[in-house]
């Protein structure tokens, strides 16, 4: 069989009664191509453009090395040549995009490899522009990796397409060259890098990051200060959840009992809404606190905020709330027999 004879249209065979495309024993899959465009806002979204780049990449190098696979057991070829362009034949009967090949040179024995060619209505190309528009590298990660998983089970030898041209960075048209990866110098280095890259290792170390700065920023979000000795303070800003209560609460407890503290006023000037969750937590915090003998006594409660926690079933009356931060210090000192002379 020649590259030239492929026909999808014969070569598919629709089973719409079994929910099923076939391509020879293949199944094969029908998306529009913003279904891609979804796909690819995705991967920008949470893994970032260098992780979006390798998983395009390693995306289209499996799909090539399992192409060239499929076609290979259904498929004799009248010749290597046949056997090495079926794959841009390929791509352009998937629609994925147009391909010329300006130069194909190889040789199995003597180990050597040269391909170059021009794409034209690269899926890719169409979708980045659309999303980012014109950018300073090129954008068709799936194909330079569809292009090297293919030519590398062709030739049984590591091979790097490289993107040369792309419409996405406003070159006139797109344009690959396909070299062994040894070949390569440095402008080569973010394409093996891309094919390289452990996806999951590195998402397992950004997400470790991720938490670390993250428990990071719930500690300074509600920092635990001594305003006077024996007076804690703790100001509440944000939401307040289960997690971040308990992070709150353990914190709390540790400089209770390191610092001696009679009293530890909880300040919620900036909580805007609480429900009867939100209260239930209060109520957690102020009794782990009493439980290890000290007081916790509530400021800053807004008019809004006192109105929220009375429609509540939660019963705040047996604590002491205040209207200020000050209040609630005047209130600890008094009780610790301390007395201010205010000064000129």
């Amino acid at each position: 069989m020649k590259a030239s004879d492929i026909n999808l249209q014969q070569l598919l065979e629709f089973r719409p009664s079994e929910g099923k495309l076939l391509l020879g024993r293949e199944r094969m899959l029908l998306f529009r191509q913003d279904a891609m465009v979804v796909m690819r806002q995705l991967a920008q979204e949470h893994l970032g453009p260098e992780l979006s780049r390798a998983m395009w990449a390693q995306f289209g190098y499996r799909c090539g090395k399992g192409d060239y696979a499929a076609l290979s057991r259904s498929h004799s070829w009248e010749s290597e040549r046949d056997k090495i362009a079926s794959g841009p034949v390929m791509h352009m009967w998937e629609g994925l995009v147009h391909v010329e090949v300006t130069q194909l040179a190889f040789d199995h024995a003597a180990r050597t490899f040269a391909m170059s060619g021009i794409w034209r209505s690269s899926y890719e190309a169409e979708i980045s522009l659309q999303q980012f528009g014109v950018l300073a590298q090129p954008c068709c990660h799936s194909l330079t990796g569809y292009a090297s998983g293919w030519a590398t089970a062709f030739f049984d030898h590591e091979l790097v397409a490289v993107e040369t041209l792309c419409i996405g960075k406003g070159d006139p048209h797109c344009a690959f060259e396909i070299r062994k990866a040894e070949d390569w110098g440095p402008e080569a280095e973010p394409y093996r890098q891309a094919l390289g890259t452990n996806l999951e290792s590195v998402v397992q170390k950004r997400d470790s990051i991720i938490e670390q700065q993250r428990l990071a920023m719930r500690e300074l979000a509600a920092p635990v200060i001594q305003v006077w000795d024996g007076v804690l303070t703790v100001a509440l800003v944000g939401d307040l959840d289960s997690e971040r209560a308990g992070t709150i609460t353990e914190r709390l407890l540790a400089a209770v009992v390191e610092r001696r503290a009679k009293f530890a006023l909880l300040d919620i000037t900036a909580i805007e809404s609480v429900d009867a969750e939100t209260a239930s937590l209060f109520l957690r915090i102020v009794r782990a606190v009493q439980l290890l003998g000290a007081q916790c006594v509530i400021t800053g409660i807004r008019p809004a905020v006192a109105q929220s926690i009375v429609q509540t079933s939660i019963d705040l009356a047996h604590i002491v709330t205040l209207a200020s931060l000050q209040d609630g210090l005047r209130y600890a000192l008094d009780r610790m027999g301390v007395r201010i002379t205010a000064t000129k």
